[in-house]
């Protein structure tokens, strides 16, 4: 990724760097000293524009060649004077040994030094003592230059390594404190009624009225047994067989089915078919149902709406709505408002709707309550 980002920067500076040097060149005159100069700057102006819009994200050969190639023709056009342009080999040099992932850090090196001497040898100046000590002078730096980038490369990857380690040690770390939080949570939620238990269990040893405590049992125990099973629900992995299910048939049945003196009401004119697990779908939209009828003063109304490749369900109540500092803990397991509520509705809602690829908001209703969207990429229909 961060050689991706390098390579954009190089490709935006190389363009600025040639619009640069030939407004330069303009400015100094060089149109009519050296024409031939100008018409090679345009051309490369023009590839190193083009390759803004048309190149891969992952650097090429051919970037760092033609780089080179082009400051060679420059070098051999203005040999002698002026001869502080071979400094400029070392920009694609530099990033080639960066951006390139070979062992061959010497290639490009090579290369310019090849395409240099050649400059040399066409203007008739490699027999000139000097010409040697240059050339070997300028194998050096490319050399050094190439070693400095691909030690930058190593470092840089090292860094890169450091960096993915520690994001997944604290993705491991936020997951076992999650895990934490829910076993605490848990043993919580278990322990009330398992001292309800104890006391029913030791009064009727002590031989007091069996009705009251028989009764007491009972009811903590399906408490717990209800408890257990959300739990094993929401701790279950999104591995149910997957079909097509159809949204609006789903919430008639689902709607029908409520047993609660509050007024819902469907609108879903509008059909829509996910991917998902129909038993799974039941359960998690009748639990946010079930939540908004339990929330609502009188109404809840429930809508289906297709668009754009998505089917989204909307639930809303009029009831007092939900407040700003839960809204961001509402699909926690554990947090409820309830006071004989056990906290996994929502949270088992949330697991079973985003292992199908679906996602959950909670936003404020029109009605003055709370309005929870449920929304699904739609299968497309032939």
């Amino acid at each position: 990724m961060y050689l991706s980002s390098i390579f954009n920067y190089y490709k935006i500076g190389r363009f600025v760097f040639a619009i640069t040097l030939l407004i330069s060149f303009q400015i100094a005159g060089l149109p009519y000293a050296i024409p031939r100069l100008m018409f090679i700057m345009l051309i490369y102006c023009f590839v190193a524009f083009i390759r803004l819009f048309i190149a891969s994200e992952r650097a090429h050969y051919f970037d760092f060649l033609f780089d080179i190639v082009f400051i060679s023709v420059m070098v051999y056009i203005s040999l002698n004077v002026y001869s502080y342009l071979t400094l400029i080999y070392l920009f694609p040099i530099f990033f080639s040994s960066v951006l390139i992932r070979t062992k061959g850090i010497f290639l490009f090196p090579v290369i310019a030094l090849i395409l240099y001497g050649s400059a040399y040898y066409i203007s008739g100046l490699l027999a000139e003592k000097e010409s040697i000590l240059n050339l070997s002078l300028h194998f050096l730096s490319f050399s050094l230059i190439a070693l400095a980038g691909d030690n930058l490369k190593v470092k840089m990857e090292g860094q890169a390594r450091y960096i993915k380690r520690l994001e997944e040690e604290r993705i491991k770390m936020q997951g076992y404190e999650r895990l934490y939080r829910v076993s605490a949570d848990l043993a919580h939620e278990l322990r009330n009624p398992l001292a309800s238990i104890s006391a029913a269990v030791q009064f009727l040893k002590e031989g007091r009225n069996p009705d009251e405590f028989t009764d007491m049992l009972d009811t903590e125990t399906k408490r717990l047994t209800t408890l257990v099973n959300d739990f094993l629900l929401f701790s279950r992995p999104s591995d149910a067989a997957r079909e097509d299910v159809e949204l609006s048939e789903m919430l008639r049945i689902l709607v029908k089915h409520q047993t609660t003196d509050k007024r819902i009401l469907l609108h879903a004119e509008e059909d829509a078919v996910v991917i998902a697990n129909r038993t799974f779908m039941d359960v998690a939209v009748n639990n946010i149902i079930k939540n908004a009828a339990e929330a609502a003063r009188s109404t809840v109304k429930v809508s289906l709406k297709a668009h754009h490749g998505y089917a989204a369900i909307e639930i809303d109540d009029d009831g007092e709505g939900i407040d700003e500092d839960l809204k961001d803990k509402i699909f926690e397991p554990f947090v409820t408002t309830k006071a004989d509520g056990t906290g996994l509705g929502l949270a088992i809602a949330y697991r079973i709707i985003t292992s199908f690829g679906g996602n959950i908001m909670v936003d404020k209703s029109s009605l003055g309550g709370a309005r929870f969207t449920i929304v699904f990429p739609a299968k497309k229909t032939e």
